[in-house]
């Protein structure tokens, strides 16, 4: 029976340390992790580490980067791997790497497949209204999350958790249910049962658009939106010639015939299609995340006050 796998593991936001962190914690031997290159940040213009870098190094682990995998396909080789673990790599991985290892290829995914394949799918979960969510360990194939499943669980989506607090939670039960399944599949004591037909969708990445606020909707779509871009890359509109970041709301009920878009009271509520938003918390371009009371205070937005077009 094995106890204990010899791994290369891919991955590189902060949803994947704990992946990892579990791994190295249960005793399998890791020789190499991939992951994303460095990248340079938005403010300051410093090269910034992947998490999943910093935290393999720590670990005295060799890194290499995902931009570079072909050309260490043979190193891969000759480490003669038991599986390769996937969690939010960012990278195609090339053909000859998903039969390589003696157990396959491993993916850890963030929604209950087939639902949400894809590159978003906290986010459109979030924003689809969905009641639940969760992980799921699949066997990795040649399509695009469309592998053999062997195990899930289920995380039900509170109607206040924003895009933040969920990808926690997932990372962490993730993780958990990643360490249980490997040995369990490696031992032949749980097998990957392939995908149903029925009840597939695609988590698209999110785009410029996916982020702009449409007054005209309804006021529950427009706060999932909210809730699904939170804190970061935001749900915005524009007010005053500035835009904003929504980072928390809530609905309020509204049934006045009024322009959509229109600030109805302070502080912060604004009509939508129907009944309204009151925004709680936002954020003005470089400046930090405060209460819309705080705002106002030192920005006067007056009730009537039509929220602009961001172009």
């Amino acid at each position: 029976m094995y106890k204990k796998l010899k791994l290369c593991f891919m991955g590189s936001p902060d949803f994947s340390v704990p992946s990892l962190k579990k791994l190295i914690d249960a005793g399998h031997d890791i020789p190499v992790v991939v992951c994303q290159e460095p990248k340079r940040a938005k403010r300051g213009k410093k090269i910034q580490k992947q998490p999943v870098q910093e935290f393999a190094e720590k670990n005295g682990i060799k890194v290499i980067f995902g931009n570079t995998l072909r050309d260490n396909i043979e190193f891969l080789k000759s480490l003669d791997l038991d599986m390769i673990v996937v969690v939010a790599f960012g990278y195609i991985l090339p053909k000859e790497l998903i039969n390589l290892p003696k157990f396959g290829c491993i993916n850890l995914h963030a929604s209950l497949l087939p639902r949400w394949r894809g590159a978003a799918p906290i986010q459109r979960a979030i924003m689809a209204g969905d009641k639940n969510t969760g992980v799921t360990v699949m066997l990795m194939d040649e399509g695009l999350d469309t592998g053999s499943i062997i195990s899930k669980f289920t995380v039900e989506i509170n109607s206040k958790v924003n895009n933040a607090d969920l990808t926690k939670v997932l990372s962490q039960k993730g993780a958990e249910l990643l360490k249980e399944s490997i040995l369990k599949f490696a031992n032949k004591i749980i097998s990957a049962v392939p995908q149903p037909d029925n009840g597939i969708t695609y988590a698209k990445k999110i785009f410029k658009e996916d982020e702009l606020i449409n007054w005209n909707r309804k006021a529950t779509e427009i706060l999932n939106q909210i809730r699904a871009l939170s804190p970061t890359p935001g749900a915005k509109c524009r007010i005053k010639e500035e835009n904003i970041k929504v980072i928390e709301a809530e609905v309020v009920i509204n049934h006045e015939n009024i322009v959509n878009g229109t600030v109805i009271d302070n502080p912060l509520v604004i009509k939508c299609g129907d009944n309204a938003i009151k925004i709680n918390f936002l954020q003005r371009p470089g400046k930090n995340i405060m209460s819309s009371k705080d705002v106002i205070n030192g920005w006067s937005i007056t009730k009537g006050t039509k929220i602009q077009k961001i172009n």
